[in-house]
């Protein structure tokens, strides 16, 4: 039977932080963990041709290797790559196999139409002799480096359709758990994820001995644990987390508006540590999802939206807290 590595350990249901391109960097992964609790981390997506790429031509310093941070608190955490050349996912892990991550994930679902052309993330759903190949590149970056690190794949339903087939893949494929998202491909992030199908997908996959983690649409553990978790080991939740890593929670914790405004101004100044040379931009859409849900939300997120530094937003959350008696 697969070694499970880190997996096999975790107590049931699986909560983990979904990897979201452009939003789980790492300090919302640290604000995520820290507040969230979640079991598990995942990094955002990783190019596996641009990684290789920057290692051959020794540039230290490009912004990619920000994609590749994390604290000591997130563990267990786990590097997702993404792409469709074998070569390329072979020499990306032996790079990230050394960066004592607790898990690599293979992208097989992101739903970018250009990547999907290419043949990388849902593209790799069509081709499954190249998903073998990226799959066993992956293992042999690992080995080669003397490592054990266990390799699970997040992808989806199917391409255009709920694709048995592509489950069955998966089952085949020895892996110690797979993640899948409750959309095709030609969904996008259109309609609604589809659990019914996921608990089918979860059946199949689960006779090789995998884990089986569902996504889409959870907007807490509570309704996973209500709803969804019948034959499925745990859940990814994504979306409902940004701005709010309350709901990665297990014990349903609820903060009051002042803890979580005071949370993003942490998230703020953990962004100028962490990432100084990124520009606070960056950290103002953050910003934004924390500013919902309640009243004045709106036009505090229209002066957020337009701070430049920690300090500044503290002083707009205090202010607002002030006039709004919190």
């Amino acid at each position: 039977m697969t070694n499970k590595g880190f997996w096999g350990k975790i107590t049931k249901p699986i909560v983990g932080l979904a990897p979201m391109d452009g939003v789980t960097d790492a300090p919302m992964r640290f604000i995520s963990k820290k507040y969230g609790l979640p079991d598990v981390i995942y990094t955002e997506f990783v190019s596996t041709d641009g990684l290789w790429r920057i290692q051959k031509r020794g540039e230290t310093t490009h912004k990619i290797w920000n994609e590749l941070k994390y604290s000591e608190s997130e563990h267990p955490v786990v590097v997702q790559l993404f792409g469709s050349n074998p070569d390329s996912f072979y020499e990306a892990t032996k790079i990230v196999a050394t960066m004592d991550f607790d898990g690599i994930d293979i992208n097989m679902g992101c739903p970018s139409p250009g990547l999907e052309k290419r043949g990388g993330g849902a593209g790799l759903m069509k081709d499954r002799g190249l998903s073998h190949r990226v799959i066993e590149a992956v293992r042999k970056g690992i080995a080669d480096m003397g490592k054990e690190i266990p390799v699970s794949v997040k992808t989806r339903i199917g391409s255009s359709a709920p694709d048995k087939e592509w489950w069955e893949f998966l089952a085949g494929e020895e892996l110690p758990l797979v993640a899948m998202h409750g959309r095709t491909f030609k969904q996008l992030y259109s309609g609604k994820a589809d659990w019914e199908i996921l608990k089918e997908a979860a059946k199949i996959i689960k006779e090789s001995g995998a884990l089986f983690l569902g996504n889409g649409d959870v907007v807490s553990v509570s309704e996973f644990t209500e709803k969804y978790s019948e034959g499925i080991d745990g859940v990814l939740i994504g979306r409902a987390a940004v701005g709010n890593p309350w709901a990665l929670r297990k014990d349903g914790y609820t903060p009051s508006l002042t803890e979580k405004l005071e949370v993003a101004v942490e998230h703020a100044r953990y962004f100028e540590k962490d990432l100084p040379g990124n520009k606070f931009e960056i950290m103002r859409k953050h910003l934004s999802w924390y500013a919902r849900g309640f009243d004045g939300a709106g036009s505090l997120r229209r002066k957020l939206v337009v701070s430049n530094s920690s300090n500044e937003v503290e002083k707009i959350v205090n202010d607002f807290l002030d006039i709004s008696g919190n």
